[in-house]
């Protein structure tokens, strides 16, 4: 961040510069009785170049200074001077543009990065779980699996309501105690390949890879029981209403299924 800004600076600074230069270059041009639009034509010229292709900056410029030598042949200004300012002007629109095409450099270089810590920090601190951004990359991925080698997989939610005011009701230890019972339970009711998600604050989403329905919901009758039967820090038996919903994908219905189960979870968002 601090290269980027200091960057934007120094391209700054040398518009403004080259803005200044070109101005009174202009000045000069009008008291050697050359066209007045020069004065509005140099500034818009120099901020032209920056924002166009190299190529087509390069020729403005070779064409800029093919006109600038020309007209300038005829005035009182000694040639000399007047390459001394050309080559001025040309260095000041070089490091401009270079400077311009580094910070576009960049912005893709930080952008591209920040893409790939999105992916790679993908798991919920709470919990241990990939979050939601994994999960949908996760679910096309199997769709796609599936689409390749056939079968079934299936997607359960499970919703927790006390969730969004746990914390608030019994205090942030018994909240991350519940929490680290809950994901420790989970992980043992599920395979090592089936894959766990937090979507929400109080949804939790299992995929199942190569399972059936009927397989899926074994799952559900494993984790109720340790909801009902939970018990607080301090040795208080706490009930824990739970909701949960599944799809099965299969390969008929791939497209219409990974549809259903984003506006389930949008709906469930908006709860």
């Amino acid at each position: 961040m601090r290269h980027w800004s200091a960057m934007s600076f120094q391209l700054i600074a040398l518009i403004i510069g080259s803005l200044i230069v070109s101005t009174l270059l202009s000045s000069v041009l009008m008291m050697n009785n050359l066209p007045v639009w020069w004065m509005i034509c140099i500034p818009v010229l120099y901020l032209s170049t920056l924002l166009i292709h190299r190529a087509s900056g390069a020729l403005i410029s070779l064409g800029f200074g093919a006109y600038f030598f020309i007209m300038m042949s005829g005035t009182t200004i000694p040639v000399i001077v007047q390459l001394l300012i050309l080559l001025l002007l040309v260095m000041l629109t070089s490091l401009a543009y270079l400077l311009q095409v580094d910070l576009f450099r960049s912005q893709f270089a930080l952008s591209v990065a920040e893409a790939r810590v999105s992916q790679l920090i993908a798991v919920d601190p709470e919990t241990g779980f990939d979050n939601r951004n994994r999960f949908f990359m996760d679910l096309e991925a199997e769709r796609d699996r599936l689409i390749r080698n056939g079968g079934t997989f299936v997607v359960t939610f499970v919703t927790l309501p006390l969730l969004n005011d746990f914390e608030k009701r019994y205090g942030q230890s018994e909240y991350e105690w519940f929490l680290d019972y809950f994901s420790d339970e989970l992980h043992e009711a599920t395979r090592r390949t089936d894959k766990k998600y937090r979507v929400a604050s109080d949804t939790f989403a299992v995929l199942f890879p190569q399972t059936s329905l009927e397989n899926a919901q074994i799952v559900h009758e494993r984790i109720k029981p340790l909801l009902q039967g939970y018990s607080r820090l301090d040795g208080e038996l706490l009930t824990i209403d739970c909701l949960d919903k599944s799809f099965e994908v299969t390969l008929e219905n791939s497209f219409m299924s990974l549809d259903e189960i984003r506006i389930y979870l949008n709906e469930d968002e908006k709860k």
